[in-house]
């Protein structure tokens, strides 16, 4: 039977994007400009991370 690994990226990314839905919805009060920046460079790693297996 093989491991498998855990998406770790995969569950940053969504709880990323989960901050961020909540703070455009007004849930949450934050003001995080940068949030779309870190989620590209997640993604992008992601995408590296595919090719390089």
């Amino acid at each position: 039977m093989a491991k498998t690994k855990f998406p770790s990226l995969a569950v940053i990314l969504l709880i990323m994007a989960i901050t961020w839905m909540f703070s455009d919805l007004g849930y949450v009060d934050m003001d995080l400009p940068w949030v779309p920046i870190i989620v590209a460079i997640i993604a992008i790693g992601m995408i590296f991370n595919r090719f390089n297996e």
